[in-house]
């Protein structure tokens, strides 16, 4: 459960990674072509407060989701024992 949860974390860390290093070779460099592009678009690096902002949401939809799961497997439980 929380496998996928830490996966997708690395995934938005290394997508801000990307779009920061394309910005930061081509200024240091004083290169506008050392610029990250895919698909002649240039990668614009995400913001921190949208970073932050994914990883919040992210950590609320799986305690939702978790507190659901359990009261579900709870619900289920009892069902199981009252006809069983």
């Amino acid at each position: 459960m929380y496998e996928v949860l830490g996966l997708f974390i690395l995934l938005i860390v290394g997508v801000v990674l990307l779009g920061e290093s394309g910005q930061a070779a081509a200024h240091a460099m004083h290169d506008d072509t050392l610029a990250l592009r895919f698909f002649g678009y240039e990668v614009v690096p995400m913001s921190k407060s949208t970073f932050y902002f994914s990883v919040v949401v992210l950590f609320v939809v799986e305690i939702i989701q978790s507190g659901y799961s359990r009261k579900l497997n709870a619900e289920r439980r009892a069902t199981a024992q009252r006809n069983g």
